[in-house]
């Protein structure tokens, strides 16, 4: 099949140079789609048009992809040895029942892990089980390398405004408020808080208004049954 036919059939037989995973290895010969190959692949030195000339390095283009597989698993069984154990610690914005403001995303566990290990961590080989909303440890299932699988301890904690914040709030609501909203995995609502701080309000009101001068006023009455 020539060019011009593979053109008007929006298809192109290449040889992929690097590994473009999940579509192919290095050394691969595939079939895909035209705009694919000349908008991406090929100006990214990714692969080149399956010439007979081209078709001659497969093999060896091949065997050079396996030795640098080989290498890449033997690093990250080194980088899951020395990860064993290890807390990954994420400080997010929290409320007072623990409840997240958002979630815990495989981008920001990616992020961490690259700074713990200084390697980098594609997001998509982290697999979240179930949405992560309440501060906790956690057990992240990760495939890092062909053969290479993880089990990460995230720790998901809260950021130190959060605590700031939290204590004043623990200080301004009562206990039974606060174990209730819990119960309901609910934070304390603006006026739960502005409704318990109304009789502290109350009583600071009271000390502050100014008292009468009772012994003035005695005086003016005593002045006044004075006969004159």
């Amino acid at each position: 099949m020539d060019v011009s036919t593979t053109e008007r059939h929006c298809i192109v037989k290449i040889l992929f140079l690097e590994d473009v995973l999940p579509t192919a290895r290095a050394g691969d010969i595939k079939d895909v789609r035209t705009g694919f190959a000349r908008n991406y692949l090929i100006p990214n030195k990714l692969a080149a048009v399956a010439t007979v000339h081209e078709l001659r390095r497969s093999k060896k283009l091949r065997e050079a992809a396996e030795q640098r597989r080989l290498r890449e698993v033997a690093e990250w069984k080194d980088v899951v040895d020395n990860i064993e154990g290890v807390d990954i610690e994420i400080k997010v914005r929290t409320g007072t029942t623990g409840r997240l403001y958002g979630s815990v995303t495989n981008t920001m566990i990616a992020s961490e892990l690259n700074n713990l290990i200084g390697k980098e961590v594609d997001r998509k080989s982290i697999k979240i089980p179930s949405p992560i909303r309440t501060i906790g440890k956690y057990k992240i299932p990760a495939k890092l390398a062909d053969g290479v699988t993880a089990e990460l301890s995230l720790s998901v904690l809260p950021d130190d405004q959060s605590e700031i914040i939290n204590k004043e709030l623990e200080k301004l609501t009562p206990d039974k408020e606060i174990i209730d909203s819990s119960e309901e995995n609910q934070d304390p609502t603006f006026e739960q808080i502005l409704s318990s701080s109304e009789p502290i309000n109350e009583s600071l009101s009271k000390n502050l208004e100014p008292k009468q001068n009772t012994g003035t006023a005695s005086t003016e009455k005593d002045e006044e049954k004075t006969p004159n």
